[in-house]
């Protein structure tokens, strides 16, 4: 659940970050949409080779990542060539998408039902576009923050999930 709603803010705040470097032309949602495939194809086919990764470093690196893409907000990159920033803009936006997708695709390993799983993620996806408003009161760079809350939750309530399915159920008579 969480996943998706932090999903969401992470991929609205690439898409406008890009429209004010870009202009809002179809190409910046095209590019935010390549950008966003190519980053969850990577992190399944990272998830399918290397088999045990600690949740706790994916989330870790994940907030990281966040902060990282704060931080090159900040920056000027109409001073350097244009071709580099071109470049730089949507891998460095759409770079936490990687962590949070490795994190999905772990979460989903490790389920005992994918369509549960799905579902939740929808679910979250909704309310990150819910969350999306507060940009309009406290602005864009706020999606960052409402994101490394979602991120934090997820990574909390995997915890939780993971013991519960680990801990045995016994029929009381």
């Amino acid at each position: 659940f969480f996943l998706g709603a932090g999903f969401m803010l992470i991929e609205i705040k690439g898409i406008t970050e890009l429209s004010l470097f870009y202009g809002s032309t179809w190409l910046v949602n095209s590019i935010v949409i390549f950008c966003v495939l190519t980053m969850a194809y990577f992190a399944n086919y990272v998830v399918i080779k290397i088999n045990q990764i600690s949740s706790l470093m994916i989330y870790s690196i994940l907030v990281l990542s966040i902060v990282f893409g704060i931080i090159i907000t900040y920056f000027n990159l109409s001073e350097y060539p244009n071709w580099l920033g071109m470049i730089i803009m949507p891998v460095f936006l759409t770079f936490p998408l990687f962590f949070s997708g490795l994190a999905f695709s772990n979460e989903v390993k490790k389920s005992k039902s994918i369509s549960v799983v799905l579902f939740s993620n929808l679910i979250g996806a909704m309310l990150g576009g819910f969350l999306e408003y507060n940009a309009m009161y406290f602005g864009f760079r706020s999606l960052y923050i409402l994101s490394i809350f979602m991120y934090i939750m997820a990574f909390i309530t995997s915890g939780k999930l993971i013991k519960s399915q680990l801990t045995p159920k016994f029929k009381s008579t």
